[in-house]
């Protein structure tokens, strides 16, 4: 199988900040319709994120919302909403995701996901019943605090190999919650084990370093 070639615009930054990144949009997907979700700035929704793409069947429940366990538990922040907007992603307890298609007031603590800025039409899209939907990441996300800007060719070959151009004393492989996952100072990284999603390649050379986030 032929190498998979990314073209990747690396940012130099000073600092290594999660919250220094522009949080990612997330597409919702029922059926022939589309919307787009902005995510919260959290560990929540940066572990959610990474388990995107997912595709999933979701329960209607209580007649305003869409919920579906996930196969495993999420970091958490409960807070109890002001106010449910249609359009609201959340979750309820430690692995159940809501969708809401409703604007209604609750008493019930729920973690932040993300929210739409334009719900028109959710409700009929998802409809009374149990639908098929789609989450995926639109976009990437830039760095902020930039002090300049260099082009790096990066390959992720069939075996699930990670090999980048140039030299580095050490590359480090990070999952949206902060998390290091492995940790290299040669030209190529093994990735093959990890879950597709989102993560933050960090590369240290000469007091300087280099954070992309990457799509495996």
């Amino acid at each position: 199988m032929k190498p998979i070639i990314l073209t990747i615009i690396v940012y130099f930054i000073s600092t290594f900040s999660m919250n220094a990144q522009e949080t990612p949009k997330i597409k919702v997907t029922v059926g022939s319709n589309s919307f787009s979700v902005i995510t919260y700035d959290n560990s929540t929704a940066r572990a959610f994120i990474a388990l995107l793409p997912l595709t999933i069947t979701m329960n209607d429940v209580n007649v305003n919302e869409k919920y579906r366990p996930l196969q495993g538990n999420l970091p958490t922040s409960p807070e109890v909403p002001p106010k449910i907007n249609a359009g609201d992603l959340m979750l309820w307890g430690a692995n159940g995701l809501v969708l809401f298609y409703e604007t209604f007031n609750t008493s019930y603590s729920y973690s932040k996901i993300g929210y739409m800025e334009n719900a028109a039409g959710l409700k009929d899209a998802l409809g009374p019943n149990n639908p098929t939907i789609t989450f995926e990441v639109l976009g990437m996300p830039t760095g902020a605090g930039t002090l300049e800007q260099n082009n790096i060719d990066f390959k992720i070959s069939g075996d699930g190999i990670l090999h980048f151009s140039g030299t580095s004393e050490k590359i480090s492989l990070i999952d949206m919650s902060g998390k290091i996952l492995t940790i290299t100072n040669s030209n190529t990284m093994n990735v093959s084990n990890f879950p597709k999603g989102i993560y933050i390649l960090k590369a240290e050379n000469n007091n300087q370093q280099k954070t992309i986030k990457i799509k495996i």
